[in-house]
């Protein structure tokens, strides 16, 4: 197999993923997890030939910084204010569980919220492809996301089917993804939505 084939990425505090192209026409996908395992195929004329940038936001690990700051204050401001409980002589350890907690939540949402390069779905624009940028080194990544673009566009190029073909690939593909656990059903149903949609248009 050739070096350029195949690209396995971990990110911290994630998952590993493991890329594989075959026969130039598949991508097989290894996502192992702390809470479960995902492995599924793509076919790559489903896909966009060109990746795109993208930033994803941790935002419940920056929600929870925000609620771990709002108990300090509601427990060392507004209790005393309006009640007689006073917790003064708790104030610092208090302040420094609080912050520490903060901090790490702080520290959870940067590590999770990351900038990814991504592959979508042709007609629905989903993400179907995440490559985290630079992992596991810069050559590595360089390589196999040029041979991936390559290989979908060559795809692209050879497969001569017309838009109600594509379409209806895509939708049984995304059927696929649900039973693997990548697409939840209500991801399902607005992608079925939206592609049902072209279809009639």
């Amino acid at each position: 197999m050739n070096n350029n084939d195949s690209l396995t990425q971990r990110g911290l505090f994630s998952e590993e993923r493991r890329f594989e192209l075959k026969d130039a026409r598949y991508l097989f996908i290894d996502v192992k997890g702390l809470k479960r395992n995902k492995s599924y195929q793509l076919d790559l004329v489903a896909l966009e030939p060109k990746s795109k940038y993208r930033f994803t936001i941790n935002w419940s690990w920056l929600l929870a910084a925000a609620v771990v700051m709002l108990l300090h204050y509601v427990l060392l401001q507004l209790l005393p204010q309006f009640t007689q409980i006073r917790l003064d002589e708790y104030a610092f350890p208090l302040t420094l569980g609080l912050a520490s907690l903060a901090f790490v939540c702080l520290i959870l949402f940067v590590a999770r919220s990351k900038l990814e390069r991504v592959f979508v779905a042709s007609h629905t624009n989903f993400p179907l492809v995440r490559l985290l940028i630079g992992k596991p080194d810069a050559r590595a990544y360089r390589a196999f996301l040029s041979r991936l673009e390559k290989s979908v566009q060559s795809v692209s190029d050879r497969t001569h089917l017309d838009n109600q073909q594509l379409i209806a690939g895509e939708l049984r593909m995304m059927r696929r993804l649900t039973k693997h656990n990548v697409l939840s059903e209500k991801q399902y149903e607005q992608i079925k939505k939206k592609l049902m949609k072209l279809a009639n248009a």
